[in-house]
This record gives structure tokens, sequence and C-alpha cells, in this order.
């Protein structure tokens, strides 16, 4: 669904309709299917009054039900209840109806703020990915409810906007974090190129910042997981880059980190070898920045055991 379309339906909802979304939301950490008489007795309301509501929504594609009797929430449903929370909590005030990017787990729009600052909204879509790289969140949701795609992607918007936050505070050059609610991120805009897209005046020093970035990211214990020409922008006045994407990072001292890291490494050197001739010694590279790898590795439930109880106390 549009955004303009999302927004026209947004607009015909009323308080009670936002409401029972609101309720069949909570709901679904019991159920994927949410049973009506369930929603009408948690709101304390007629059943025959919530009946009515889910009709309305359900003919905006905002719900869909198995048989009469229970529903669950649409993607375009989620999206109106996290652009709902950020208007309410004076973030944004108008979306732009055009698309920035349009990927496999996120799409991606411009926001003004009520102050006139722009905004990037991404949207997290997991269920657009395969079942099996998808279901590698589960570190993160343990046994704790009852998993639907709109939560994993909830999860994956949180696991983002942490590791934004991280980086950003240690000045890596990332898009400053706003805010977060459900699957939607808000962060400074970026007026950049991505790099695959961009010709460099100075490769060598576009690459230097890379590898600038990696070491201090490798610093700070993070690994950014999926860090290749497309997840890189470039400012076109100066050069200087921002890393974008960041669902897939983790904690450097992990078991099965270094394998990521050295992807990483491998894709960047790779591409600026490949389209500037820089000749980069992939081996140099690596023995370069070895001594900053963790001498001991840990198993994912015990060293993200603080980050999950930290994920979950948000997303309640």
């Amino acid at each position: 669904m549009s955004i303009s379309r999302l927004v026209a339906s947004y607009n015909e909802l009323s308080k009670l309709d936002l409401r029972v979304l609101r309720v069949i939301e909570v709901l679904h950490r019991d159920h994927e299917y949410v049973p009506v008489r369930r929603i009408a007795n948690y709101m304390g309301l007629e059943e025959e009054l919530v009946v009515k509501s889910i009709s309305k929504m359900n003919k905006l594609k905002l719900l869909v039900r198995r048989g009469l009797d229970n529903v669950r929430l649409t993607f375009p449903a989620y999206d109106i209840l996290a652009i709902h929370t950020m208007a309410k909590r004076g973030v944004i005030n108008a979306i732009s109806p055009t698309p920035l990017g349009v990927g496999k787990e996120s799409d991606v729009y411009a926001a003004d703020s009520p102050g006139g600052v722009k905004y990037a909204l991404k949207f997290h879509r997991l269920g657009r990915v395969s079942f099996r790289n998808v279901r590698k969140y589960r570190v993160w949701i343990g046994e704790r409810r009852h998993i639907t795609w709109l939560y994993e992607a909830k999860i994956s918007a949180h696991m983002e906007y942490l590791a934004l936050v991280k980086a950003y505070r240690a000045g890596i050059p990332v898009p400053r974090p706003k805010a977060v609610t459900r699957h939607l991120i808000a962060m400074e805009f970026i007026n950049g190129v991505e790099l695959y897209r961009f010709r460099l005046s100075n490769p060598r020093g576009v690459f230097e910042q890379v590898v600038s970035t990696i070491e201090g990211l490798m610093r700070i214990n993070m690994v950014h997981g999926d860090l290749n020409e497309y997840n890189i922008l470039i400012d076109p006045n100066n050069e200087e880059i921002r890393i974008i994407d960041w669902p897939q990072w983790m904690y450097l001292n992990v078991k099965g980190s270094r394998v990521i890291l050295l992807r990483d490494l491998r894709n960047i050197t790779r591409y600026f070898n490949n389209n500037y001739n820089l000749n980069i010694d992939f081996d140099e590279l690596v023995s370069k920045l070895s001594p900053l790898m963790p001498k001991v590795e840990y198993p994912p439930s015990k060293a993200y055991g603080k980050l999950i109880k930290r994920i979950t106390s948000m997303i309640k």
C-alpha cells in the first residue's frame, strides 16, 4: 500500500478504530489471529461495536480475517500505528509520497518534523526475506511470545536503532538516530549517493575512510555485518561517507563474527580494486586490523544476554 493510500486510510479511522488496532497488536503476543470476543473483553466494550470497527478496517485492508471471529493486523495497519505514534511524539508531521528506497527488508521515506527538520523514516519489512534468514532473530526473541512477522520486524528495527545509537555516540559516521517505535526508525536525512552510483575523485581517501570506520567499530566491539557499496552513502560535495543499514550488526566478540567481519572487508576491498584499480592487499589489511580482534569469543546467548533484556524491555 502506497503512503498516499495509507494516509487516506489513516484519516478515515476514528479514535475507537485506532484503539482496536492497538489492542489487536497487544493480543498478538498470544495469538496470530486474535478472537473478536477477546478484543471486546479487553476493551470492555460490546462485541457489536468492535465487529463494526473491524469490518470497516477489513475493507481498508488493515486487518485480515480468519473466518468471522478472528483477525490479525496487516503491515499497513502496523505502519499506521507507527506513524500515529511518531506524530503524537512530535517527531514528524508530513511524509513524502515518493520512497527514497525500497529494498528486500525495508522501505525508506523522507519526512518533515513540526520544527522543519527533515528525517528519513525506515519501515522494516521482515516478511519479504527468506524464512531461514528471518529466523535468525529468534536469538533475540527466545520463547517469550507468539511470533509474527510484525513482531520480528519490530525486533529488527530496535536492533538497528540500538546499533545507530551506539555507533553515533562513538563518532562513527552514521545517520543520527532520532526515535524508534514498532518497526519504524526516524533518523537524520542524509543528502548522499550510494557508493556504487557515484564516481569518486579520491577513491583511496574514501577507502581509507571506510577502513577507519571498520576499525572504529572494532574498538567498540561491533561489526556492521552487511558492509558493501550499497550501504555506504557518499556526500558529493566532499566525498565523506555515512554507513547505513544496520539490522545485521553483531558484537565483535561473538562466535562467528570474525567470518562476518572478513566478509565485510572482502566486499569493500573487491569493490575498490575492481572499480578503481587500487591494488589493495587483502591479507595486509586483515593483518593490520588483527590486533583489534578479541582474545575470547562468546556464544550468542551469553554475549547478547543483556541486550536481549534491553530490547524486550523497550518493546513491550
